[in-house]
């Protein structure tokens, strides 16, 4: 025969070691479930910040090139008018003081800029063609409205980096109640079905549901 009090306290301890062997699967669970969210959310993270920084380093060489290019035809067509006036000037001169000499150069000064004009439009639309590789010609050739798609490719890169760094942020925090869960699991094991154990497997558990909060926060 086993006296009352004896079988009450086996089956305390037997509830406290069941407790404590729920509870130590339950954390190796969680442990496993956000190790692979954070491994995950880190490497998803890690990528997204690299194309981010490769999008600006490409906006920052599209910009530079193609501003170039366009100043650089601005300049030509201005030199292109500024002959064809000074053209027009010496002809001017030329009826006014009946010097057919100026009037011949204002003339062939007038064509030449037309000519030069010309060719500055032609130039300027086989501008980024051969012999240029299809990256140098893709700089000199941006558009406005492919410069505003890599800008929004850029930021939707980095708010994936952002939410990804959240996600792994919040997983190691729950990786870190899990291994406090741990200490007072085994502290409890210890103590034994004491109040003391009682108090350290009720905290452990407390921890481990954190811990398993954050991996539902981290998945949605």
């Amino acid at each position: 025969m086993i006296a009352p009090d004896a079988a009450a306290g086996l089956r305390a301890e037997r509830r406290f070691d069941l407790l404590a062997a729920v509870l130590i699967g339950a954390i190796a669970m969680l442990a496993a479930v956000l190790a692979v969210i954070q491994i995950g959310s880190g490497q998803t993270s890690g990528r997204a910040q690299i194309e981010a920084a490769r999008l600006t380093a490409d906006l920052t060489a599209r910009l530079e090139v193609s501003a170039m290019a366009q100043n650089e035809a601005v300049v030509e067509q201005q030199g292109a008018l500024a002959l064809s006036l000074q053209g027009v000037g010496r002809q001017i001169a030329g009826l006014q003081y009946t010097d057919d000499g100026a009037g011949a150069i204002g003339e062939t000064e007038r064509q030449a800029a037309t000519d030069l004009a010309a060719a500055l439009a032609a130039t300027s639309a086989t501008s980024g063609g051969s012999p240029l590789d299809s990256y140098t010609s893709g700089l000199v050739k941006a558009t406005t409205q492919q410069l505003w798609a890599e800008v929004n490719e850029q930021n939707r890169q980095v708010d994936i980096a952002n939410d990804a760094s959240g996600r792994n942020s919040r997983s190691i925090l729950g990786l870190s109640f899990l291994a406090l869960a741990g200490v007072l699991t085994g502290l409890a094991a210890v103590l034994r079905e004491g109040r003391a154990g009682w108090f350290a497997l009720l905290f452990a558990g407390a921890m481990a549901g954190a811990a398993g909060a954050l991996a539902v926060w981290a998945v949605i």
